[in-house]
């Protein structure tokens, strides 16, 4: 399995010339990240970090041998507060079904 980095724009990607919709994982990832963000780092985390600024930047889009995508992972950035730089943070694996990242039933992960 191959993976391709798209950029993400109003919610959509494109691959091979079709547009994928990935605005319920957005949704779905940003409150999973916020929440965890919260939880890691409960002292510190609106002191460090601009929360409203996080938003999806790119996806790595996992692909067969003939290139039709399997699952998608959006990565995020989040701008912190006290400098012009920013960090990354990735959400949830996601299945392609009918141009579309839907929800798995099974899968979840997002790194903070």
């Amino acid at each position: 399995m191959n993976s391709i980095e798209y950029e993400i724009n109003d919610h959509c990607f494109i691959h091979n010339n079709e547009e994928y919709d990935c605005s319920f994982a957005i949704e779905h990832d940003i409150k999973l990240i916020i929440q965890e963000a919260e939880t890691s780092h409960k002292d510190t985390f609106d002191e460090l970090y601009d929360r409203d600024s996080l938003k999806p930047n790119k996806i790595r889009l996992f692909v067969d041998k003939e290139e039709n995508p399997i699952y998608g992972m959006i990565i995020y950035t989040i701008d912190y507060r006290e400098s012009n730089t920013s960090r990354y943070a990735c959400g949830n694996y996601y299945p392609v079904w009918r141009k579309q990242l839907m929800q798995h039933p099974f899968q979840g992960s997002i790194c903070w």
